[in-house]
């Protein structure tokens, strides 16, 4: 009887200790399972989450501009754009636009760039006669400081009317011409101010002389319309240096 007990304590003990293992090991599963995402996962979360965001503010800028709300579109952008980009400017821009792409059909899908000082969101866009890409720039606050539209001029025709641009003080029209890149440091007001410099060294500027193409390589891809402009005191040449997109990336001036 004393051994049938003593097996039966065993058993009981064995029991015991099988069902605290069970319980152990339900409680590590479910422990597993409530513990709080790693680092790695939680950055995926919030980068998806941003992007999102990013996402769905430059779809509304575009769909504002489409629809020609240009007052709604200046509350969307940098209070230091804002201040620069009048809503005349704004429909001007719009309407050239839409006059070669005929009006916006759809927004088709958009994808997130992150750089360095930057979070460029590249929207692809069906108008009525072509399908191309916006491009909106945001700075690392979350504020709008460009929208790149479709090119519909030449090179050659964009680096005149950077000139007569900025000639006429209309530096927010020139900057748009500007790469992305460029846009994440250069403002208006870098452009007024060397402007200004330009004209306090060379007098006022006069007119463009002539306009000259030179076509990159297969290698570069980067293609230079010279400029040649006439100022009161000599003739300047500016290099306005394009990339296989038609965005300005870099703009010299030669003595």
């Amino acid at each position: 009887m004393s051994g049938s007990l003593s097996l039966f304590k065993q058993v009981s003990l064995s029991l015991l200790v099988l069902g605290l293992m069970s319980i152990v090991s339900d409680v590590s599963v479910k422990a597993q399972k409530l513990k709080p995402p790693s680092t790695l996962q939680m950055t995926q979360s919030s980068d998806t989450a941003k992007n999102q965001g990013l996402q769905q503010k430059a779809a509304q800028v575009i769909n504002l501009l489409s629809q020609k709300k240009y007052d709604e579109v200046r509350k969307l952008i940098s209070p230091v754009l804002a201040s620069e980009l009048t809503t005349a400017q704004m429909s001007e821009i719009w309407e050239g636009l839409i006059a070669v792409t005929g009006p916006v059909k759809q927004q088709l899908d958009s994808r997130v760039i992150p750089t360095v000082n930057a979070d460029l969101v590249v929207i692809n866009t069906q108008f009525d006669k072509k399908t191309d890409e916006f491009i909106v720039t945001f700075n690392k606050e979350g504020e709008v400081i460009g929208v790149d539209f479709p090119t519909v001029a030449s090179i050659e025709e964009i680096a005149e009317i950077v000139v007569n641009s900025v000639s006429a003080n209309n530096f927010t029209r020139a900057r748009g011409y500007l790469h992305p890149f460029l846009k994440t440091e250069i403002f208006p007001q870098q452009l007024q101010t060397s402007w200004q410099r330009i004209q306090q060294e060379n007098g006022l500027f006069e007119r463009i002389v002539s306009t000259k193409v030179r076509l990159g390589s297969s290698v570069d891809k980067s293609n230079v319309v010279i400029v040649e402009a006439e100022f009161e005191k000599a003739n300047r040449k500016f290099f306005i240096i394009f990339d296989e997109n038609s965005r300005i990336i870099g703009i010299n001036l030669v003595q």
